[in-house]
């Protein structure tokens, strides 16, 4: 039998196990122009805490009882549509179950061979690959000399924005939740400083990492490192914001404090919602696929083994132990 995981309740500050089902469902019969596609590789993200809320109406959250869905890639099992065929490799935003069925094939995308591994579609060259490009090069607009901060650097965004703003010639400096996160970014990535947030004071290390101020700070976290950026700000910072993870499972919002910043400093936040971009993924994937192939950046995946596995697998992401992009691989490739 064919097997999803369901939303069974909504949580209350951090999510647990309680919150998923693991459970038997039918087989996907494959009508007229519809496609039956093979689960091989789901994608884990922060913004899925969000999802699991119940959500305003401008984003609504994932239904109770239905499946969790999220970025997958997989393989094309059978196909009433001219546009795919059987063993054709692709990715679409699809519910976590071994196999779906994607009615007329809508919302599936073919995935080019020469990018190399698929599971790349939905990691480096796919929405973190290109919310890491907009966040850190057309937002941050970085310049040679310019220090940027990057907020949960060793993250799947994180890990990516540092090595974009260091080709742009800036001095990149990483806050991380461990001390081999420090030693992942600075020897695999090449930030030219980075700090364990948990060991020691933001405040500090800023002082003492980025004395010449920040020109540039990614915020992927939100909250008191927020906060210690926009003290340690030069005068016409970018600040673009692609996530708040600190306050993800917060059961009440407890505000920024120092917002005056924004105006004394005259600095230039932005938050930026990567859909509104999407448009740009092939320039984006054309631009860097090269640099990847051509091993000029680096980019970690975090493989967690089987279906069952993903909840637990989401949980141990937002909670920081995974470095790099978290993936769950459901089927050989």
């Amino acid at each position: 039998m064919n097997k999803q995981i369901v939303l069974a309740k909504r949580p209350v500050g951090w999510p647990d196990e309680s919150c998923f089902r693991l459970e038997q469902c039918p087989e996907p019969a494959c009508g007229p122009q519809d496609v039956v596609v093979e689960a091989v590789w789901l994608s884990l993200d922060p913004y899925l805490r969000g999802r699991m809320n119940e959500g305003p109406s401008y984003a609504p959250g994932f239904a109770l009882d239905r499946p969790m869905v999220s970025r997958v890639v997989g393989r094309v099992l059978e196909s009433q549509n001219a546009r795919f065929r059987k063993g054709d490799w692709v990715w679409g935003f699809l519910p976590w179950a071994l196999r779906c069925l994607t009615p007329r094939g809508e919302g599936l995308t073919l995935i080019d061979p020469s990018l190399g591994k698929p599971s790349l579609a939905i990691s480096a060259l796919g929405m973190p690959g290109l919310t890491a490009w907009v966040g850190a090069i057309e937002l941050g607009n970085p310049a040679p000399g310019d220090t940027v901060f990057i907020s949960s650097a060793a993250g799947a965004v994180g890990q990516l924005a540092g090595q974009f703003a260091k080709r742009a010639g800036a001095r990149v400096v990483g806050s991380v939740g461990s001390d081999d996160k420090v030693a992942y970014v600075l020897e695999r990535c090449g930030f030219d400083a980075a700090f364990n947030y948990k060991t020691r004071s933001v405040d500090e290390a800023l002082a003492e990492l980025c004395p010449k101020g920040i020109d540039v700070y990614f915020d992927n976290v939100g909250g008191s490192t927020l906060e210690a950026a926009l003290r340690h700000a030069n005068i016409m910072a970018r600040f673009p914001v692609c996530g708040m993870i600190s306050a993800y499972n917060e059961t009440e919002d407890r505000g920024i404090r120092g917002l005056q910043a924004l105006l004394s400093k005259r600095i230039q936040m932005t938050g930026f919602i990567i859909y509104d971009h999407i448009h740009k993924l092939p320039a984006y994937q054309a631009r860097v696929a090269p640099w990847f192939r051509d091993g000029e950046m680096h980019f970690h995946e975090d493989i967690v083994q089987g279906l069952e596995q993903a909840p637990t697998a989401l949980i141990g992401m937002m909670k920081g132990e995974a470095i790099g992009k978290r993936l769950v691989q459901v089927a050989a490739e």
